[in-house]
């Protein structure tokens, strides 16, 4: 009897310690946000320094200490610079779906009548539907979060970025046997080498996406096309739902304000050929089974997150669940929560 509770207890107990962790972390949000935010800041910009050293003619010449500057000066210029984008385009936003007398909708209309469909549909009714007003206000919330916090993730990132030299000097004190450490020092270096590709691959293909969908939604006249652009890159972090949002989103917003329907078919058709060709053909290609995250996990990645940090936390969750994949895949005890946690059971291999 004392042997089935021993090995019952376990199970409970861990259970337990992660719910006090996911219970701690909600509770400190305010002040846990603006350090994850920082810590994945942080390893965007040694990844970005990483590439900066590697890169022919210039790497060689350039120091570990200037990539690093360059670095985080390109990475909080285009936070400032997204704030204002944002704060800017929502006004715009705003203006657009107020005064909008739209001819898709119109046509929509058209085509509802003669099919002997009633009541017609009505830009004040769509807008109170969609809550499109909410969304807005999300958007110029989320402009002045950035702002706000821009200057307290700054501060934190700096810290890192001056602790980082240490490392090595507290793995010497921590672990003094020689081929301990080496061994440490070896899975860390494989640990942060995988973190680090995963968020510089998701940086580039997220930018790739935005520049796209901007380029869509000046092309045809869309208005607020930098506030799309910005919330593609944000929702291209989260697999699947990211993707179907940053279609959807715009998609409505286009049905109430464009003047022609080949413009909306241009623009639901270009976005959902972008998304088609970053989620379903170079992500695969070029992230291999490192986002090989099972749907399960990726839907309650979100639940979890979003519940405990807002918006923010689902930015992050599918960053932070593939960090713990990568972790658990490189230690034989944890190696089980990394399969259990992955679509087909592949992992990351060395």
């Amino acid at each position: 009897m004392q042997d089935i509770f021993r090995r019952s207890s376990g199970p409970f107990f861990a259970l337990g310690l992660v719910f006090l962790i996911l219970l701690s972390l909600s509770l400190i949000r305010d002040y846990a946000v603006p350090v994850a935010v920082a810590i994945f800041v942080w390893m965007l910009i040694n990844a970005m320094a990483n590439n900066l050293t590697r890169t022919p003619g210039i790497g060689a010449l350039l120091p570990g200490w200037g990539a690093k500057l360059i670095a985080v000066l390109a990475i909080f210029g285009a936070i400032a610079l997204a704030a204002r984008v944002i704060a800017g385009n929502v006004s715009e936003l705003r203006v657009g779906v107020t005064a909008s007398d739209s001819v898709v909708l119109a046509w929509v209309n058209g085509w509802l009548v003669s099919a002997g469909v009633d009541p017609k549909v009505g830009i004040s009714g769509l807008v109170e539907q969609l809550e499109l007003d909410r969304l807005l206000t999300w958007g110029l919330g989320l402009a002045r979060s950035l702002v706000s916090d821009t200057a307290l993730v700054f501060l934190y990132v700096l810290f890192l970025l001056v602790d980082q030299r240490y490392t090595d000097a507290k793995l010497r004190a921590l672990f003094p046997d020689p081929d301990r450490r080496n061994d440490i020092e070896r899975t860390l270096g494989r640990i942060g080498s995988e973190v680090r590709a995963y968020v510089w691959l998701m940086f580039l293909i997220s930018l790739g996406v935005a520049l796209a969908t901007y380029a869509i939604g000046s092309a045809i006249g869309l208005k607020g096309a930098g506030f799309w652009a910005f919330l593609a890159f944000a929702l291209n972090f989260v697999p699947t739902i990211g993707s179907i949002a940053a279609v959807v989103l715009p998609a409505l917003y286009g049905v109430l304000t464009l003047d022609d329907p080949i413009n909306l078919g241009i623009l639901i058709g270009g976005l959902t050929a972008v998304q088609f060709i970053a989620g379903e053909l170079v992500l695969p290609k070029v992230m291999g089974a490192r986002l090989n995250l099972s749907s399960v996990v990726i839907l309650l990645m979100l639940v979890i997150w979003g519940a405990m940090w807002g918006p923010a936390g689902m930015f992050m969750a599918i960053p932070l669940t593939v960090i713990v994949v990568l972790i658990c895949a490189r230690f034989p005890t944890s190696r089980p929560i990394a399969i259990l946690l992955s679509r087909d059971g592949r992992l990351p291999e060395d």
